[in-house]
């Protein structure tokens, strides 16, 4: 055994120990409803901050390519050519 072996503190153990022995007091039932009400108003600030940023921007991203391809034909008259073979040539 080295030196180091012999002064190794056993953290987890007294720990164990520790909590083991500790009166712990019951939670108060006001603290569940104020917790449960301070994580729904974050929870729910998250939701909308992650919908007005990311969610609208990618649908708003995602309708401009046939809304564009829309507007090209019913003003210019033209098909947008398709990437498949060239039957119609």
């Amino acid at each position: 055994m080295t030196t180091s072996d012999l002064n190794d503190w056993d953290f987890e153990g007294e720990l164990a120990h520790l909590l083991m022995v500790t009166e712990v007091p019951p939670v108060p039932d006001e603290l569940e409803t104020t917790v449960h009400l301070r994580l729904n108003r974050a929870l729910v600030t998250s939701h909308w901050i992650t919908f007005v940023t990311t969610v609208i921007p990618l649908a708003i991203v995602t309708m401009i390519n046939p809304i564009c391809h829309l507007l090209i034909q019913t003003f210019s008259g033209r098909r947008r050519r398709s990437t498949g073979s060239d039957e119609d040539s």
